[in-house]
């Protein structure tokens, strides 16, 4: 009945109103965050009546959002649209209680169409809602992070990549899995830890057993490794000073590049930093070390935190400050609570400890990849004896690793 008013308007020379699109996110099981993409110069809340349940009442806030991909034809399978949110401001990342925005996988993105003239906060009473059919997809993956937009790629529910079984997402090339929701070292009850199929250790510690020589020297390893697949090693590491010549396989080096960094005061300065990287081979030619060179892995520092040091963030945020903080900040019986984190500055600061906050994120986030998995869990040390030990440039091929997608899945028209 409401879809056949809403033709009825539309048919017409002038509607009488402009269209609205809502759209609600699910972060949670059956729990949604509310926004629409402005209506006005004032961004105000609007409101409409929830489309399950006609007593419930939905508040929308405004946030500058965009989806593309709609477009239905008859030689294309159904859309894969996309559907890009602005990061600038907080107002995402509070309306999902700051969850990593990389464990939207396989949750829900609705997009619900109606006229202006009937939200609730315009003064309709209709009940049911008037609106059109709902647009209803499933999340993928996180396509896009950058410091102005997050942008995700979305199935349809009828697509074999967003098909649920009874407790997975057909997803391929990327885990559903909530990094490190299965992990025994967290306070998380039993009930949510069978939600996700990924053990890694919070502290990103971990005993190989993969390999006997290994798993009998009973060693915990820390093991860090960041969402683009790299690894992360102390800065009292030490690193050799390149500009040619040869190499030797799983030694470092490094170089200097020239970058613009965001200083505390809000200045920018042009600077010069250090490139670290890993010899993945021995070479006596290797080339110039460089993200496409096969003979080099590209290797990012970190240290401890200390307040009152200043941190910095860079045009190029892959140089951004790493620091380690054992978390005091976090709520008694939190996950992360007296737990020593790998932290990534977002923004310069001098005196802000390390949290979920506008100047930090975590700097340990799984990059969904096969990659990222075998990096963690087929950790290679480099002195198996030694709990402080690095890894090498290979890590195991052999071990068997919790990856939840399903690599060999394919999509069909």
């Amino acid at each position: 009945m409401s879809e056949k008013i809403m033709v009825k308007d539309l048919q017409k020379q002038d509607p009488g109103s402009a269209i609205v699109y809502l759209y609600e996110l699910e972060y949670a099981d059956n729990t949604f965050a509310y926004f629409h993409d402005g209506l006005d110069s004032n961004l105000s809340e609007v409101t409409m009546l929830d489309y399950s349940n006609n007593s419930q009442t939905n508040t929308y806030k405004a946030l500058p959002i965009e989806m593309k991909g709609l477009d239905r034809t008859s030689a294309t399978k159904f859309p894969a649209p996309t559907i890009q949110f602005a990061n600038v401001l907080s107002t995402l990342k509070l309306a999902v209680n700051s969850i990593d925005y990389q464990d939207f996988s396989g949750r829900r993105v609705i997009r619900r169409t109606t006229l202006r003239k009937y939200l609730k906060s315009e003064g309709d009473s209709n009940s049911p809602p008037v609106e059109f059919p709902r647009d209803v997809y499933y999340i993928d993956s996180l396509k896009q992070r950058t410091k102005e937009v997050l942008n995700f790629q979305l199935q349809a529910p009828f697509d074999l990549q967003g098909i649920k079984l009874p407790n997975r997402t057909v997803v391929p090339n990327r885990c559903p899995w909530i990094y490190q929701g299965a992990s025994e070292h967290t306070e998380n009850p039993e009930w949510k830890r069978a939600r996700s199929g990924c053990g890694w250790h919070i502290e990103s510690k971990y005993n190989p057993s993969y390999n006997a020589t290994v798993a009998n020297q009973n060693v915990e390893y820390i093991v860090y490794v960041n969402q683009d697949d790299e690894y992360l090693v102390p800065s009292t590491t030490s690193f050799t000073t390149y500009s040619s010549g040869s190499i030797t396989k799983g030694n470092y080096y490094k170089t200097t590049s020239t970058i613009n960094r965001n200083n505390v005061n809000g200045t920018i300065s042009s600077v010069t930093v250090n490139d670290y990287w890993q010899a993945t081979e021995t070479s006596s030619n290797p080339g110039a070390p460089s993200d496409i060179n096969s003979s080099w892995n590209r290797i990012r520092i970190y240290s401890a935190y200390s307040h009152g040091t200043s941190y910095f963030t860079y045009e190029d945020d892959r140089y951004n400050d790493y620091v380690t903080f054992t978390d005091n900040t976090a709520a008694v019986g939190h996950e992360t609570y007296q737990k020593t984190l790998l932290w990534k500055a977002r923004k310069p600061s001098d005196n802000v400890p390390p949290a979920h906050n506008l100047q930090w994120e975590r700097g340990d986030i799984c990059s969904k990849s096969l990659t990222g998995c075998g990096m963690r869990f087929g950790f290679n040390p480099k002195t198996a004896s030694s709990s402080s030990t690095t890894g090498n440039p290979d890590f195991s091929s052999t071990v068997v690793i919790p990856f939840g997608g399903f690599p060999g899945t394919k999509s069909f028209s």
